[in-house]
């Protein structure tokens, strides 16, 4: 099997040759391959490159086209500055307070913002992987994209407040913007899938429950990621690829909202018990995860990766239906080496099909 078989065998359920194994390893990529962090998210044919040699020395299933979570806000007025070697800082925001969300409007993904970087960047990946490896845009989702434009701080507050004081005017502001970032996320992810990706995703950081209450999440985030599926979803008559989800932190208590949302993919963070996920959603969506990115990866050796990658395993591979990676982003100097042990391991391992368990 390629990874691509291997990959979208395991979110179908069926038996692969091995478990396929996905790091979320951008930055980490960009580094490995010798490039800065700027050189990459202001060029697409670079990061493509980049990530293209890192994959050559790892030999993921996953490629992912991905370094900073600005591309897309630029084009709606966020100013950034650019840094040599790190991720770019925001110098002022266009929504200074929630009346101002009347100003914002959806990008067009291939002329506004750095949009286009990825967009390219995909583009290559996909034509230098020949459909034998899947390649996985980035997508920063709703509610982070919005926490961008107001500041994380100030939009947090704004819906602590909304809720508190069930001010409806506020209210109606948010959604107002919750709709302007879908609207943009669906562009660009739909540009994505034209350039050739295979997975694309709905990133949304901000829609972690160790940021806001489970209410806040049901309220503000799960309509606005059921409809960007959705819309995907429409594309796949015409194209093939997978959807995913992910969250950061532990969103157990709303678990089972996470698979309602539609997505093929949910990517598991570190924090959270993978068999209860397995036992409560398995069946329903494929599990990705959950590595803890900046633990044994980052600062362990190669042997205590393979051991908690045991332990993920363990929770989650029976049945199928789950692919090994890490639970976020891979840390940028983390050694070479942990990563290569974990895509060992897994290539090493025996799968089960859905209804079948290990033994």
């Amino acid at each position: 099997m390629n990874s691509m078989e291997r990959v979208f065998g395991a979110i179908r359920g069926e038996q692969t040759d091995c478990l396929p194994v996905a790091p979320y390893n951008g930055n980490f990529s960009i580094h490995t391959s010798g490039y800065t962090l700027d050189e990459c998210y202001l060029d697409g044919k670079k990061l493509a490159e980049a990530q293209y040699r890192a994959w050559e020395l790892v030999g993921q299933d996953v490629v992912v086209a991905q370094s900073d979570q600005y591309y897309m806000v630029e084009g709606m007025g966020v100013k950034t500055e650019y840094y040599h070697d790190r991720l770019p800082g925001v110098r002022e925001v266009p929504v200074k307070e929630l009346k101002d969300v009347g100003k914002l409007r959806p990008i067009d993904p291939y002329r506004d913002g750095r949009a286009y970087v990825y967009i390219e960047a995909v583009g290559h990946l996909a034509e230098k992987l020949k459909g034998e490896v899947p390649v996985r845009a980035p997508g920063c989702g709703s509610l982070a994209m919005a926490a961008h434009l107001m500041g994380i701080n100030e939009f947090v507050m704004e819906l602590a407040v909304t809720e508190a004081e069930e001010d409806t005017e506020k209210e109606k502001y948010i959604m107002e913007m919750m709709e302007v970032c879908t609207e943009t996320l669906c562009r660009f992810a739909e540009a994505c899938v034209k350039a050739g990706a295979s997975i694309v995703q709905d990133a949304d950081s901000l829609a972690s429950l160790d940021m806001i209450s489970p209410a806040i999440y049901e309220k503000y985030a799960l309509p606005f990621e059921k409809k960007f599926f959705r819309r995907l979803n429409l594309l796949k008559k015409d194209y093939s690829f997978a959807t995913l989800l992910h969250i950061c932190g532990n969103n157990s208590r709303v678990a089972e909202k996470l698979a309602d949302t539609g997505c093929d993919i949910l990517e598991v963070d570190y924090k959270v018990d993978l068999s209860y996920y397995k036992e409560k959603i398995g069946d329903r969506v494929c599990l990705l995860g959950n590595i803890n990115p900046a633990g044994n990866v980052m600062s362990g050796t190669a042997e205590d990766v393979r051991e908690e990658a045991m332990t993920a395993i363990q929770k989650a591979a029976a049945g199928s239906r789950f692919i090994l990676g890490s639970g976020c982003e891979i840390a940028v100097d983390a050694p070479l080496e942990n990563v290569q042990a974990l895509v060992k391991l897994g290539h090493g391992m025996p799968s089960s099909p859905a209804g079948r368990k290990q033994n």
